[in-house]
């Protein structure tokens, strides 16, 4: 019943109560100047906090986590006292006036229970008086003067998020486990009153998240678990997360890569201030650019041979991970290999000649002057795509952007014939992809070595002659 009533505050609908069995006898207008907090944000998906200020001033919080994170933040709300226990309350969301009103049934100095009603129930809620704030970092313990913030007999202690904060159930110390913000339960005689705590590091605000690079999308669910919001495995992966500053993140395939995850992109909250992100990234990275909304960062970790890079938006304060690639000579054929002949059309248009084994198009590149796509009779697939240089090119930049871009196999290369292997990954075993350079015939061919291992020995056989060649350049010495 909670949600109704936070998700008619949020689509601003004005709400009002009525109780014809008030009881005047609360010192509500005493008791409940002071801040209040609604955490059910595990099982209901929402989060409250109210400030009554003696003054008649109101504040108002809210969060709800249905699928995405919502928030309401208002500073500029009044309430009063009337019937003795009804309260009004009335602030602007969204530039648009909202009242509500709610009737409270039960007060004390460590919580009040209250019924919002418009004529219709929405429920009788608990809220909890805000005792005290902590804020330490992962891995540090703290034990809040429970003498002087509570006047009444405790009777226990107990944490709404173990994840976040641990809290010994006899002492009350606090012991912080990971970024994040929870409560702790304070509970006494005359009601459950709440410690705030957050978790975080503000030398290390962000999780490294270059694991995820190059990985599929049932990889990262696979490392991450599936309590996500959203998922398409060509596309995207969305969690909502319990941290401080970073409420979404975002895995995202490329645009001619649709399998493989080249962005991670955290959607941050206002928890800390742009010019404090920034200075952290600066101080923890190297600078590549600054504009008036924006700014990159190269970090010291690498997926492969190539170094991950920052992107911080503080205008959509997001910050995104990604690969700082060189810049590509020309086209990369890895996206072609396992498409069929139709679908290489498609991104190529009307090829130059093809037959049933290859397809050829001319390219308009400083470096390549044809491309050929090798296609397997077995699946219909391209399984290779060699490229031909020019006879203008510079052959030697050419190798040097391979040997940049991927890794260097040795075994396979015969620096003599001028001829020279790369791998996608580290080893031959965990590469999908051989790359080989033949300085003398001006070809570059791209190999498809997941197509190899997931063929069968009688596939095998019937691969076209032309690519058991190239395995064997590849697999050479």
């Amino acid at each position: 019943m909670k949600k109704y009533f936070f998700l008619l505050v949020c689509t601003l609908c004005i709400l009002s109560c009525s109780n014809d069995n008030e009881d005047n006898s609360l010192p509500v207008l005493d008791k409940i100047v002071g801040e209040w907090v609604y955490d059910h944000i595990e099982d209901e998906g929402i989060w409250e906090t109210q400030k009554f200020v003696s003054s008649g001033v109101f504040y108002y919080s809210n969060i709800s986590t249905g699928g995405w994170k919502f928030s309401n933040d208002t500073k500029d709300g009044r309430y009063w006292v009337d019937g003795g226990n009804r309260i009004t309350c009335s602030c602007t969301m969204e530039g648009v006036s909202v009242t509500f009103k709610m009737t409270i049934i039960d007060i004390t100095d460590y919580s009040y229970t209250a019924e919002y009603n418009d004529g219709a129930a929405l429920g009788t809620f608990t809220f909890a008086r805000l005792i005290d704030k902590q804020r330490i970092k992962p891995g540090q313990k703290v034990t809040p003067d429970y003498g002087q913030l509570v006047h009444a007999t405790i009777l226990g202690y107990k944490s709404h998020k173990m994840n976040v904060a641990t809290v010994d159930s006899s002492s009350g110390e606090i012991t912080a486990v990971a970024s994040g913000h929870t409560y702790i339960d304070v509970i006494t005689d005359q009601g459950t009153a709440v410690v705030e705590v957050i978790s975080f590091d503000e030398d290390n605000m962000f999780e490294d998240y270059s694991f995820a690079l190059t990985k599929t999308i049932p990889e990262i669910v696979e490392h991450e678990g599936n309590k996500y919001e959203y998922r398409d495995d060509e596309m995207a992966l969305v969690y909502v997360v319990d941290h401080f500053l970073v409420d979404t993140v975002t895995y995202m395939t490329g645009i001619n890569d649709r399998t493989h995850v080249e962005y991670v992109q955290l959607t941050l909250n206002d928890n800390v201030s742009a010019a404090q992100i920034k200075k952290h990234l600066a101080e923890k990275n190297a600078v590549i650019q600054v504009t008036e909304t924006t700014s990159s960062y190269v970090t010291g970790q690498k997926v492969g041979r190539l170094p991950v890079a920052l992107l911080y938006d503080e205008t959509r304060s997001t910050l995104s991970f990604f690969l700082l690639k060189p810049s590509d000579l020309w086209t990369d054929y890895i996206s072609f290999l396992g498409l069929t002949p139709a679908e290489v059309k498609n991104r190529y248009g009307e090829p130059y000649y093809e037959d049933s084994e290859t397809i050829y198009f001319v390219e308009e590149n400083d470096y390549i002057d044809m491309v050929a796509f090798s296609i397997s009779f077995v699946t219909d697939k391209v399984y290779a795509a060699s490229a031909f240089l020019k006879v203008t090119a510079d052959y030697q930049g050419a190798l040097d952007y391979l040997n940049n871009k991927y890794y260097y196999y040795e075994k396979g290369s015969d620096p003599t014939d001028n001829y020279f292997a790369f791998t996608d990954k580290k080893t031959l075993d965990e590469s999908n992809v051989g790359i080989t350079f033949h300085g003398g015939d001006g070809c570059i061919t791209y190999i498809d070595l997941k197509a190899e291992r997931r063929s069968q020995a009688k596939e095998r056989s019937m691969q076209s002659d032309s690519y058991k060649v190239l395995l064997k350049r590849l697999h050479r010495n």
